[in-house]
């Protein structure tokens, strides 16, 4: 009886006692008052009130939290120096490293920041990091002022060797506060101030070891030189964009010693078309054909899954109308080929590897631009933008350490740097109670850990 209470209602049955929760109420048909069961409680044992197996096994869940594990768990694994180097370098280095995974796992703006860390098994490995976003905006700014920090953060990086300059000109600032940046466009014709980034990529380590933020309105030239400058590097070759051709560009560049690989529009004078392709080497599993005048420095290649593609979109936007054939005919020759002018003295495949190297670099920061809009409010500095930039700019150093882990195992074929991020991404933690376990791990997420060889299971 010392377990009834008011609302309560005990009942026994054999041996057992039963309590449930009832209230009253009137029923006019049978003219008094009626008693209803709520909810049954549990039952009553000399041990105290046992409650119902369900509610037992709610309370558990009500104990369990779930957080993403394995791409968090694979980026703890490959950023030992990188952390290091923060820690060196940085008061905040841990929001800066966790900005930097959670941007490369989410590809997340500031403002969902809190959100991801929070739902991350990085947060419990790192706790207690401030990641709301004016705290974010704040360290950013703070980080961005600080630009001999982050050359000693890069300098750790900096390795004797090849490297390839590549200038990313299409990024843009949509803050009037931002006066590095210059009136541009993009590719939908908006008028937008733009921010110029340039990359320095560590041939030998295939990774990205160096950047800066330069004014817009700074030619290639004069950033490759001040960035070789700041950084004390020389061997470096500037790999240009289609465009950037000119035989006074060629002139500044070879002034200032600085090597390059420039792309020739498909119309130049200089391609020799004609020319038999008698040497060829394999790229990704495919020959490329290519010729080379030595005279000019003009290297000529000829892709045969490009040319597949190039024919096939050709034959279709021409099918059905008159001349198709003959149309075709002029434009085949010039179908799946690439052509450069260089002052390297080096064999077309390396030629070809830095060229197919700045796309790489292009198509992995464009991940982290597409986001540049939404975080645009915390970017209304130049401080702030270069921040942002530091920020990306290591979540692109953690990008191309799982490049090169599938580099290496010859697994490129097979997955994409971000088939690892976003199927190890199912792979979570479970905390039942003070207990945290790996929960079932999915059969495609399974195979890329095997493969891999990682130390996640």
């Amino acid at each position: 009886m010392k377990y009834k209470k008011k609302g309560t209602l005990l009942q026994k049955k054999g041996e057992i006692y039963y309590m449930y929760r009832v209230h009253s109420k009137w029923n006019p048909e049978k003219g008094r008052a009626q008693l209803i069961t709520d909810e049954y409680l549990g039952r009553i044992t000399p041990e105290g009130l046992i409650e119902p197996k369900y509610k037992r096994i709610m309370k558990r869940f009500d104990q369990v939290s779930v957080k993403e594990y394995g791409a968090t768990s694979l980026l703890l694994e490959i950023s030992g120096d990188i952390q290091a180097a923060l820690k060196d370098n940085f008061p905040e280095w841990r929001e800066i490293f966790v900005s930097a995974c959670m941007r490369l796992i989410h590809n997340t703006p500031i403002k969902n920041l809190e959100f991801h860390y929070s739902e991350s098994f990085l947060s419990e490995e790192m706790k207690d990091v401030t990641t709301y976003p004016k705290h974010t905006g704040e360290m950013l700014k703070s980080i961005g002022m600080d630009r001999s920090s982050m050359k000693k953060f890069m300098e750790v990086f900096l390795q004797k060797g090849r490297y390839i300059a590549v200038d990313l000109t299409h990024v843009f600032s949509f803050s009037d506060d931002v006066i590095s940046a210059t009136l541009g466009h993009d590719p939908q014709e908006r008028h937008l101030p733009v921010v110029q980034i340039l990359f320095l990529f560590n041939l030998e380590e295939h990774e990205p070891s160096y950047f800066r933020m330069l004014a817009g309105s700074i030619t290639s030239v004069m950033s490759i030189v001040s960035t070789m400058d700041e950084s004390g590097i020389s061997n470096v070759v500037l790999v240009a964009d289609t465009g950037f051709y000119s035989a006074v560009n060629l002139k500044k560049l070879e002034s200032r010693q600085v090597h390059y690989i420039i792309p020739l529009k498909r119309n130049s004078s200089l391609i020799p078309y004609d020319a038999e392709m008698s040497r060829y080497f394999i790229f990704e599993k495919r020959p490329v054909w290519y010729t080379h005048d030595s005279k000019r420095g003009v290297y000529l290649f000829r892709d045969p899954g490009l040319r597949a593609e190039e024919e096939k979109d050709f034959l279709r936007r021409s099918e059905g109308r008159r001349g198709a054939v003959s149309r075709f005919r002029a434009a085949e020759k010039r179908m799946g080929t690439i052509a450069v002018i260089t002052d390297l003295r080096v064999s077309g495949e390396i030629v070809y590897d830095m060229l197919k190297s700045r796309s790489e670099i292009e198509q992995a920061y464009d991940t982290f631009k597409n986001t540049l809009d939404a975080d645009r409010t915390y970017m209304r500095t130049d401080e702030g933008m270069q921040g942002w930039m530091f920020v990306n700019f290591i979540a692109l150093m953690l990008l191309y350490r799982i490049y090169n882990i599938l580099r290496k195992k010859d697994l490129l074929s097979r997955y994409s740097p971000r088939d690892v991020i976003e199927h190890l991404g199912r792979v979570h933690k479970l905390k039942v109670g003070d207990e945290w376990k790996t929960s079932e791990i999915p059969k495609k997420s399974r195979k890329i850990i095997e493969d891999l060889e990682l130390h996640i299971m």
